[in-house]
């Protein structure tokens, strides 16, 4: 299995958002986990790249904890669901950075080439606050187009694109699960994505029986 969440209990803000929360997802697989927002999506990601950590459980990447990862560009790539581009820093700076920061060699044919699948190339020397929402969208969606980790991370990938676009990553998706990768992909709707498993996340509530309670050191 490429990745595995076993047992997992997580707080946030003095909430608990997840209890003995399991999960596999094996090479070649696409899983969705669906759910409207505040039900722990976000945490969830960030707590499987090392962000957070949970109160009790384990996650492993390739039968590894993610805590004892070092290099963890070689085990995964995540797009957050808020990008982290450079606003006064163009939209080629921006990759190039990131290139750099995961040690990626790149001829300027290769790169203009990877911009042009999600039609940026032409915005290659805008600077990031420039662009519309959608644009900076698909400078973090080009990322995946130099990365070479098996398993990716996507926190609402579809957020934000138009239907053209929409089309365009999931032919991405396609490819890199027939080239053994693996996918964990977060959405507030269900994009449908053809051949790939899904998960409802839903809002844990707790709910009291006050018949029950009859002393405040019981509540």
């Amino acid at each position: 299995m490429i990745l595995e969440i076993k047992s997992i209990s997580l707080y946030r803000n003095k909430k608990q958002i997840f209890d003995n929360f399991n999960l596999i997802l094996k090479k070649n697989q696409t899983l969705l986990l669906v759910g409207e927002n505040g039900v722990g999506k976000t945490s969830l990601m960030d707590m499987l790249v090392g962000l957070i950590e949970p109160e009790k459980g384990s996650v492993k990447i390739n039968g590894i904890s993610v805590n004892n990862i070092t290099n963890k560009s070689d085990y995964f790539t995540y797009l957050p669901h808020k990008d982290s581009l450079k606003e006064n820093l163009s939209v080629e700076e921006n990759l190039r950075i990131w290139l750099d920061l995961n040690i990626k060699i790149i001829n300027f044919r290769e790169f203009q080439k990877k911009l042009e699948f999600f039609e940026i190339f032409q915005h290659k020397d805008q600077l990031i606050r420039n662009l519309s929402f959608g644009q900076r969208k698909k400078v973090s969606l080009t990322k995946l187009l130099f990365s070479t980790s098996k398993l990716w991370l996507l926190d609402e990938p579809f957020n934000g694109i138009d239907e053209n676009t929409v089309k365009t990553l999931k032919k991405l998706l396609h490819s890199h699960t027939k080239k053994d990768g693996s996918i964990l992909l977060s959405s507030h709707i269900d994009p449908k994505i053809k051949h790939s498993r899904k998960i409802i996340l839903k809002k844990k509530i707790v709910n009291l029986n006050f018949k029950n309670i009859d002393r405040w050191e019981v509540l």
